[in-house]
């Protein structure tokens, strides 16, 4: 049983609904169709595409319903033998094809692909076999009037060939494309997209005057004018793949053979060789528009593969640095556990023991308790959770260098960096770090600056993170000495020691880009961070072939 719009149809209703249909689309189009452009060729392998396989008796027989008035007409002139040949199904002998390059060749890989070389394939093997068969049915005309030449033969299969790649392509765009009940919603949609714009724009108004200027042309020069008309179809496919070169190679055939028709009951030589030359370009152009569009869909996956790994890593960042928080937190809460139960145990024993061991028992708690918190401090910055990241760039690491004699100034300008992520704050700080480290580690300084700014342009936060050091003027200094340097800096401040590479890493999650600058006695780390608007999600589309969606 099948529905339409509700309404539940028995077996023998879809059947008839098929062959009702059929006959009528094949009425419509019949007025536009001739030799030269067979487009009910088009139609028969559009419905055995689409149509599922229990529909094809039905589809023959409204094939051959279709020939039934031609051959009323024509049967008495061309003799009852025509008539008898010319009354079986074209669809017939096409359904062995079809049924080969849909179940063996994976003309439709998945519900919403397609893949060209097979449709391509099938199309010509299609208009192969219905043009022999329609030359065959003039073999048993008598007194035929003309010869059955070989242009002839090449006659029908091009009009046949061309046909098919001017029909089939749009309906293959409206199985890919269509959802049920967003038929209308796809139309408006394709309506206002930039493929529209530009047809409307540039393939339209070219296709009109080249077409005016072939009309209007006599001679050898004819031929070439019509031949233009793929320029701005190659251009359009160029930019917007195999829906461009559908779009645009239909209106150059539907131009193309308006213009160029034959004079007689046989042939032009001419005629033959404008279709044969339209044939292989809408054959190439399709074929390109596919791969460009496949290259599109797969920098599209490339491009979607890299958003989902940046933001797993930013994810990452967050999370690693929470359980630094939450082990700091730890720590501290330790820590002062620690100092209480050490200081009720000395006041306990404080009378039992002698004042110089009981002065070292102290003073060894209160160096655990210290290095306690240090390490809690430089895990994750206490002074960040209390007072924010700009406490945290100035006490923190004005701490630690002020303990190795280096004069430090920090200075936060801009707007924005509130609002900023949690995960770009954090890399703000560890950057703001181990460009210290790294600085210190490979000059020997006697004072560095930090300074950050901040800024809101399209909705983005830009942020400039930019650490300098300044050599002091006449120290020398070994480098054991600044690896020396650089291990306590890193310690102090929960720096890992990164190298540049490793920076230019963290900086490059956030769309940003690091350069160093050595200069004369001077240092420069410049680091510009991009914290993006929320990015959209985009469909994961097929892999690298030559099939489309």
């Amino acid at each position: 049983m099948g529905k339409i719009q509700g309404w539940v149809l028995p077996r023998w209703a879809e059947q008839l609904a098929v062959v009702a249909v059929y006959v009528a689309l094949y009425a419509m189009i019949r007025p536009l169709s001739d030799a030269h452009w067979a487009l009910g060729a088009g139609l028969r392998l559009s419905f055995l595409l689409l149509l599922p396989y229990r529909y094809w008796l039905a589809l023959a027989v409204a094939d051959t319903a279709t020939m039934v008035p031609l051959v009323l007409r024509c049967g008495p002139q061309f003799g009852l033998a025509w008539s008898l040949t010319i009354l079986p199904p074209l669809t017939g002998f096409a359904m062995p094809v079809v049924w080969a390059c849909k179940e063996k060749l994976s003309l439709f890989p998945t519900k919403r692909l397609v893949n060209f070389q097979t449709l391509i394939l099938c199309a010509f093997s299609c208009a192969a076999v219905w043009s022999l068969y329609n030359f065959g049915t003039l073999v048993v005309i008598p007194n035929r009037g003309y010869d059955l030449t070989p242009l002839l033969l090449s006659s029908f299969f091009v009009g046949t060939y061309v046909a098919v790649l001017t029909i089939v392509p749009w309906v293959i765009m409206v199985k890919l494309s269509y959802r049920q009940g967003l038929l209308s919603s796809s139309l408006r949609g394709f309506l206002k997209s930039s493929l529209a714009f530009d047809a409307g724009l540039v393939l339209i108004p070219s296709l009109l005057i080249l077409s005016w200027l072939t009309a209007h042309t006599t001679g050898e020069n004819k031929p070439i004018w019509a031949l233009f008309m793929f320029a701005p179809v190659a251009w359009l496919t160029l930019k917007h793949g195999w829906r461009a070169s559908v779009l645009g190679g239909t209106l150059t055939v539907a131009s193309i053979s308006l213009l160029f028709t034959w004079t007689g009951n046989t042939p032009d030589s001419e005629v033959v060789q404008v279709q044969a030359i339209i044939a292989f370009a809408i054959t190439c152009l399709i074929a390109m528009g596919a791969r460009i569009s496949a290259m599109n869909e797969a920098d599209a996956q490339e491009k979607a593969n890299a958003r989902q790994a940046m933001r797993l890593a930013k994810q990452s960042v967050a999370v690693s640095e929470l359980r630094l928080r939450q082990a700091s937190e730890t720590l501290e809460q330790v820590c002062g556990e620690m100092q209480l139960s050490q200081n009720r145990l000395l006041n306990r024993f404080r009378m039992m023991l002698p004042v110089n061991e009981s002065q070292l028992y102290t003073k060894q708690a209160v160096s655990a308790q210290e290095k306690v918190y240090q390490l809690a401090d430089a895990m994750h910055p206490i002074a960040w959770r209390r007072s924010g990241l700009p406490a945290a760039l100035r006490e923190n690491i004005g701490r630690a260098l002020d303990e190795l004699g280096i004069a430090y100034s920090s200075r936060i300008k801009g707007r924005g960096l509130s609002g900023v992520g949690a995960s770009l704050h954090t890399t703000i700080y560890r950057l703001a770090c181990e460009s210290v480290v790294y600085i210190g580690g490979n000059l020997r300084c006697s004072r560095i600056q930090l300074l950050l700014r901040g800024a809101e342009i399209d909705g983005q936060r830009i942020i400039v993170l930019r650490v300098e050091g300044f050599v002091e003027d006449g120290a020398t200094v070994s480098a054991f000495n600044l690896e020396g340097q650089q291990k306590q800096l890193a310690s102090k401040l929960g720096a890992t020691g990164l190298d540049l590479h490793a920076m230019r890493d963290s900086v490059r999650l956030f769309n940003g880009e690091l350069h160093v600058k050595p200069m004369n006695q001077q240092i420069r780390i410049t680091a510009l961070l991009v914290d993006a608007e929320k990015e959209r999600e985009h469909k994961a589309p097929s892999p690298l072939r030559l099939w489309a969606g």
